[in-house]
């Protein structure tokens, strides 16, 4: 009695000495039956008893926590009982990857990895190559963190879990943004996003949203990475977890960092800092003191970016976050040579180049490359399997056809023969009637003879366009794998080399795989278009020109020229968005491209939207070179180029006009009373789809 009395003071006390929420007292009191539980419990009960006890104490407790998972796993071995070993295994290697310890999660998963495969235990098997996955990105291992990452996505795919795959997309988006590819890390967060809100999962939506922010800070978008930011916020409605609240202040710290608002960005990279201190949360104190060195360098203050560095270097040396260790180094270095200490300079500028070609070798690009095509061609390999299905029910149908024929055929032949009896009947008529019949059996035969020809004629240019589709789509896919792999060896090289001469040739040779990118990615867009069915919605023409200007802008815009836009108030107008945007991009980009570079001429592009004679008007007008109207059908085919100016191989208005008779439209080329280029697509309102036709 006086035991358990003691026992109550001394929970009482840590209670109040903490300060925390009544919850708390309901983890203790059920911590307390599982400890009581323990006592009686053998084998493989007991096993179970210490995993749920280092899943109760993982946020309050974290050595506890790890003890427990310890003897769990232990124990699980000692009586051989596989199920146990996978399970305790796994939460041991996650308890132990949320406190830092990489290497020993990494080892205690890599041992249960091959039993759960071996004796069939798919949930265990995904959730362990997930965590071996975060794991070895945390180490910068990218390419066996990648791997890792896609055989999990590829057994989630494989059960069709979308809350699932989309923790996998994340994750793979988490990676390519350590390796700063941060288009592929968007692309990846994105289609994450979008299963999320197919299915109204919210599990780690903020985190998701603010990961979306982070890549657009890194794509130089601060206004949509604050929007995405303070979303990932309102997701959670002001009960953000603290790493939530740490990884969304951070961001918006790099956000104001990138637009030189630096008294902004360090109140919210200090608010991170410190959450992320009270939390024990080391890679976003290192991050933080990162940017806060940055921030002090800027102001010249070199004492305050000493002590920032000194401190974030003490505790990278204890962790595994080499990425970040890199970023010291280079600071330290240029601190060093700020303050003229050119031998300790020299000395952090080793270690610094030292770690990043230890870590950002030809190896890592390889493997990394051959990774996304092996899953890229997995991909491609199960749609031309499906594609290949469809011909083959379509071969069955054909067969099925031919049968009828057959019989109808025979039919005909009864009937013929049955006419031929009843005509004996009635000689005076059966000279005549023979006649006739005679005629139409050949006349019928020749029908007969023209359609089979015009069966065979389709059937044959159906196959050459299918196989066509299949070829480019195939062919194109191929082709961007190898096409990665140049181009990061390119920035690779880019980073290091020095020589003028062979960074002006690595810089040429990265424009031309970017352009051969470019053509493929067109192909591919043809492609789609002639296989995607029309999907008619309200139509904003405002939100796709400001999407295609961000684009153009990202790619550069020529000195001084000018775009402007007018959209006609009121006009609802309905029809596929991503046709529309194809339109809009190919031709604001035709023009931009196009643009006059004479000092004589201020240079401009007007886009116009407008409602005329029932009629839905997209024109886009500039004061460019111009385009000859002598043929001014040519310049739509594929591969016709009006200038030596095109870089895509005169696909662009190729793609625009097949774009607008998919849709129901008509392109064309004028030149305006003014002598200026004016592309116009046109559209009858009269067929544009309502929305109460298609929402039914």
């Amino acid at each position: 009695m006086y035991h358990c009395f003691i026992k109550f003071i001394k929970l009482l006390l840590l209670l109040i000495v903490t300060s925390v929420i009544s919850g708390n007292a309901q983890q203790n009191d059920t911590v307390d039956s599982l400890s009581l539980l323990l006592e009686t419990k053998k084998g493989g009960d007991k096993v179970d008893v210490l995993i749920r006890l280092a899943i109760e104490l993982v946020n309050s407790n974290s050595r506890s926590s790890i003890d427990f998972a310890n003897k769990a796993y232990e124990l699980a071995y000692q009586i051989g009982d596989s199920v146990r070993i996978v399970h305790s295994g796994r939460i041991n290697g996650e308890i132990l990857r949320r406190n830092e310890k990489i290497n020993e999660a990494i080892t205690i998963l890599t041992q249960i990895l091959p039993i759960a495969k071996r004796n069939s235990f798919k949930n265990e098997t995904k959730y362990i190559l997930n965590s071996l996955a975060l794991s070895y990105t945390v180490q910068a291992n990218y390419d066996k963190g990648l791997s890792y990452n896609f055989q999990s996505l590829v057994l989630r795919e494989e059960d069709g879990n979308k809350a699932e795959i989309s923790i996998s997309l994340n994750n793979i988006g988490f990676l390519y943004f350590k390796l700063r590819n941060y288009e592929m890390a968007s692309e990846y967060y994105m289609k994450a996003l979008k299963l999320k809100k197919e299915i109204n999962d919210t599990y780690e939506l903020d985190r998701l949203l603010i990961n979306i922010g982070l890549s657009y800070n890194q794509l130089g978008n601060y206004i949509k990475a604050r929007d995405y930011i303070l979303q990932g916020f309102k997701t959670c409605e002001g009960n953000c977890f603290p790493a939530i609240r740490i990884e969304g202040q951070f961001g918006l710290g790099v956000s104001y960092f990138k637009e030189t608002d630096y008294e902004k960005s360090l109140l919210h990279f200090n608010q991170s800092y410190d959450i992320a201190k009270k939390e024990g949360n080391i890679r976003f104190q290192l991050e933080n003191l990162v940017y806060l060195a940055k921030i002090a360098l800027h102001y010249s203050d070199n004492e305050k970016a000493s002590n920032f560095l000194k401190e974030a270097e003490s505790i990278a040396f204890e962790t595994e976050y080499n990425l970040l260790l890199i970023e010291i180094y280079k600071l330290y270095s240029d601190l060093y040579n700020t303050t003229r200490d050119f031998e300790n300079a020299a000395q952090y500028q080793s270690k610094y180049i030292h770690l990043k070609d230890s870590i950002y070798n030809e190896s890592l690009i390889k493997n990394i490359a051959k990774i996304q095509t092996d899953y890229e061609e997995r991909e491609n390999i199960a749609i031309i399997a499906t594609k290949e299905e469809v011909i083959q029910r379509q071969r069955s149908l054909n067969i099925a056809i031919g049968v009828i024929a057959v019989l109808a055929c025979l039919l005909i032949f009864v009937l013929y023969q049955s006419n031929k009896v009843k005509k004996r009947v009635n000689q005076a008529l059966s000279d005549a009637k023979n006649f006739i019949e005679l005629k139409n059996i050949e006349l019928d035969k020749k029908v007969a003879e023209k359609t089979a020809d015009l069966e065979v004629a389709n059937d044959s240019l159906s196959k050459v366009n299918e196989e066509l589709d299949n070829f480019i789509y195939k062919t194109s896919h191929d082709i961007r794998g190898p096409l990665a792999s140049l181009k990061g060896i390119c920035n690779v090289a880019l980073m290091d080399v020095k020589d003028p001469v062979a960074v002006s040739y690595l810089e040429k040779l990265d424009i031309t795989a970017e352009n051969l990118n470019t053509i493929l990615t067109r192909l591919l867009i043809i492609n789609q278009i002639n296989n995607s069915s029309v999907k008619p919605e309200p139509i904003n023409f405002d939100f796709i020109i400001e999407e295609v200007m961000l684009l153009e802008k990202k790619r550069g815009l020529p000195p001084r020229l000018q775009v402007k836009k007018y959209i006609q108030e009121g006009v609802e107008f309905y029809c596929d968005k991503e046709f529309i945007r194809i339109i809009l991009e190919n031709l604001i980009d035709n023009a931009i491209k196009f643009y006059n570079d004479s000092d004589r001429v201020e240079p401009f592009v007007e886009v116009r939207i407008e409602e005329e004679n029932r009629e839905m008007k997209i024109r886009v007008i500039d004061n460019g070179i111009g385009i000859s109207e002598a043929k001014p059908d040519k310049i739509f085919q594929m591969f016709s180029r009006a200038s030596e100016r095109s870089s895509t191989g005169g696909i662009g208005l190729y793609i625009t006009k097949t774009a607008c008779e998919k849709i129901g439209g008509q392109v064309g080329l004028r030149t305006t009373p003014e002598g200026y280029t004016e592309f116009y697509v046109k559209f009858v309102m009269d067929s544009i789809i309502a929305p109460a036709e298609f929402d039914a």
